[in-house]
């Protein structure tokens, strides 16, 4: 391997290594022509080096390549030997204990060889829309085991020296009801022959010494630079808590603990305290964990970088056996990508998100949670020419965007796995599948409330059109219940997750309109019922309409702090009602709906009022469960000055912490600020709507724990927690080094 490599040749081959990345992406969707493709991009391509190392992934979904790395390590340890790993093979493998993320995201992966000397892999990962199992579309909410949920590959060989073995083309087929799926598979393979095509390009036209170089490098330069940013954050240990809501079977709310330490430069992610797995199908096995939490990393601390395994090697992930997040076999993990897995990287990203609130430096990269679930929604039936569909609805791909300290978060601008946010369209999907959209809409007050909102998610509502007889849906997902794209900073959580059911609606008649199609959720006419999250092929009739809304991003900051302004741009754009403007906001409006005005007067002076309500409301906070820093930071001295946002400041000189808006004492530096402001514990109604109040009733399996400052009542942090259980805490050990200038 050469030692050196000249910086320009570097760019150009590094270039050239990432361009292939989306060149086989683009390449693997033309090929499939699947609407979870093509309409949502949930799939993703990769390279590595030999021994699996992540080197770059395409613009796509990011759990899905960092998952490349441990389906590598399987094929080179269970395939080497026998049937072999030579020039021309390509090898799938969809199972969960093996690397892959959960069973309907298949993967392939193919050797590079050049002269015969293995000098890469290429890997192409999709969700496909069918994997057999008892359950359309692979979510199967009656398992109890692995055995319940489908098709499990372990490390096959798929293609041997160049050629298609046709024999396990048609044994995976036979096991998948939906045909389409093997353009899947075809596409994968299509994608991996391109990557490896180019690569081979780049080691003849530069020769194989530099190609393997460059793919070093690339990975090195990245570690470079996330240890110099880790340098340049305080040392402290920050805690933070999420939650599962449903497990399959039951409403079963079961938690997912993070516990960070920042120390120099390397970051520690330990999940100890995390719930035990269950054998509902929410769980995730170990290389999902392990996705998530690389993921989260990559997102916060490693935005400007190449998303590679550079990070991994700053990263050490401590996590005991059997949770929850580190499943083992035969436990059900089908659901894992749209529950454990999508929780447990926004719970780093917001603990990450944290560690950048302690430094001014970085502030600017931190952010509330994003849409803290996904959903998985499939309605299988005949259409109007008697054949078998699976139509999947993934509009939730457009889901609120976290709000980040200067600016609201996105408005249905995507999921934090995607990196290139996209949804099907309606028109496609209509003229594909035997449906028919009445609307799909954003959603008012979804958005969680901060100085600076959330992104407000969306809502649609669907109704079979053009079938051979009733559809069957089957729903799943988390977030009914839970509320979990927290804010952070004082800001308020976005909404959750919704399914509703109207019957003997008659707004169709055949294939023609009975009456004016309903443009919004108060328009549609017919008895109204809750659907449960995680329902099994309910039946979907023609008088019938289905609802689904997902989440909305967390908030940051105060929401009384927000500029009415702001306010009143989003009451008029229909993002926020009046309702919480005035409630939530504080933000007092004048005049009829299309024609409100701010009353300034007045707004101030609610807002005072609602500030001291706190205060007498509130009590003083003693940390049941308070976090301690291990030794060799215990012993470290603490020096400097910081600041959390601009809400405290942080002196270590001066042994305290204290208001920024006031000057109120808050505690000693080392001490959470939280430990000395007043608290109180209110239902996640406090909000806003479509915070799980039609699927709890009077019952508060999760609340919001809000602390505010006891000198002024600003609201400094707004927690998601189980009552009478640890919530988020922080220990700072002090300020970080500025950089040497000169």
């Amino acid at each position: 391997m050469m030692d050196r490599i000249d910086p320009v040749v570097f760019e150009v081959v590094w270039h050239r290594i990432l361009d292939i990345t989306e060149e086989m992406g683009i390449k693997y969707m033309r090929t499939s022509g699947s609407p979870i493709l093509v309409g949502a991009y949930d799939a993703s391509t990769g390279i590595t080096l030999p021994d699996g190392q992540l080197v770059a992934m395409g613009p796509y979904i990011t759990t899905q390549a960092h998952v490349l790395r441990l389906l590598v390590a399987s094929v080179l340890e269970r395939r080497t030997a026998h049937p072999g790993i030579n020039p021309g093979d390509m090898f799938i493998c969809n199972d969960p204990y093996l690397g892959a993320t959960h069973q309907p995201d298949v993967a392939t992966v193919a050797p590079v060889h050049h002269d015969g000397v293995l000098r890469a892999w290429v890997g192409a990962s999709g969700h496909w829309l069918d994997i057999g199992g008892s359950e359309p579309g692979g979510f199967n909410m009656n398992a109890r085991s692995v055995f319940d949920e489908g098709l499990r590959l372990p490390p096959t060989k798929l293609v041997e020296a160049g050629e298609i073995r046709e024999d396990i083309v048609e044994l995976i087929m036979a096991q998948v009801r939906e045909p389409l799926a093997e353009l899947d598979l075809r596409g994968q393979l299509v994608a991996n022959q391109v990557g490896r095509e180019r690569l081979l390009g780049i080691a003849d036209e530069f020769g194989p010494e530099v190609l393997d170089a460059v793919l070093r490098r690339g990975i090195d330069q990245v570690e470079e630079r996330m240890r110099q940013r880790l340098r340049s954050l305080p040392d402290g240990v920050w805690r933070e808590v999420q939650y599962l809501d449903h497990d399959g079977h039951d409403r079963n709310v079961r938690k997912i603990v993070c516990t960070v330490t920042k120390r120099e430069d390397r970051l520690t992610l330990d999940f100890t305290g995390s719930d035990p797995q269950i054998d509902g199908f929410a769980n995730c096995a170990y290389g999902g964990l392990r996705a998530a939490a690389l993921s989260a990393v990559c997102i916060v601390l490693g935005y400007d970088l190449t998303w590679n395994d550079g990070a991994a090697r700053c990263v050490d992930i401590t996590a005991p056996r059997g949770t929850i997040v580190t499943a083992e076999y035969p436990t059900p993990v089908s659901m894992s990508t749209i529950s454990a897995i999508i929780v447990t990287l926004n719970l780093c990203l917001v603990a990450l998100s944290r560690v950048m609130l302690a430094s001014p430096r970085h502030h600017e990269e931190a952010m509330a949670s994003w849409c803290g679930t996904s959903l998985g929604v499939s309605m299988v039936g005949l259409n109007s020419d008697g054949l078998l569909t699976v139509a999947p609805e993934a509009s939730h791909f457009a889901a609120g965007c976290g709000a980040r300290t200067y600016a609201d978060g996105v408005d249905s601008g995507g999921i934090i796995i995607n990196t290139t946010a996209n949804i099907p369209s309606i028109e496609a999907t209509e003229e594909a599948y035997p449906l028919i959209y009445m609307f799909r809409r954003q959603l008012a007050d979804s958005g969680g409330p901060g100085r600076f909102r959330g992104g407000v998610s969306a809502e649609v509502a669907i109704t079979p059109y053009g079938t051979a007889g009733p559809l069957a849906t089957s729903f799943a997902g988390v977030g009914n219940v839970t509320p979990n794209a927290i804010g952070v900073a004082g800001g308020l959580p976005g909404a959750t997750v919704r399914f509703l059911r109207y019957l003997r609606t008659r707004h169709l008649a055949g294939n023609r309109a009975a009456s004016p199609l309903p443009g919004s959720l108060d328009e549609i006419r017919g008895e109204f019922t809750v659907g449960e999250l995680n329902s099994s092929k309910i039946r979907f009739d023609t008088d019938m309409i289905e609802y689904h809304n997902w989440q909305g991003g967390g908030g940051f900051g105060d929401p009384l702090d927000r500029e009415p302004r702001l306010v009143l741009t989003d009451v008029r754009a229909g993002l926020v009602s009046r309702g919480q403007a005035l409630g939530v906001y504080g933000v007092v409006l004048t005049g009829e709906a299309g024609a409100d005005e701010v009353d300034t007067d007045r707004t101030e002076r609610h807002r005072d009022e609602l500030r001291r309500e706190r205060l007498r409301r509130a009590t003083p906070y003693v940390e049941p469960y308070p976090l301690a820093l291990p030794d060799g930071l215990a012993a470290a001295p603490g020096s400097g000055r910081t600041r959390y946002w601009d809400i405290v400041e942080i002196d270590h000189d001066a042994q305290r912490s204290s208001c920024l808006r006031c000057g109120h004492r808050l505690g000693p530096a080392r001490a959470d600020f939280r430990s000395g402001c007043l608290v109180e514990e209110l239902p996640t109604s406090v909000a806003g709507p479509v915070r799980g109040q039609e699927y709890v009733g009077d019952a508060r399996p999760v609340a919001i724990r809000l602390f505010y400052c006891p000198g002024c009542g600003r609201q400094v942090e707004a927690d998601l927690v189980v009552p009478g259980q640890p919530g988020p805490a922080f220990t700072l050990v002090g300020a970080a080094a500025e950089p040497a200038h000169g």
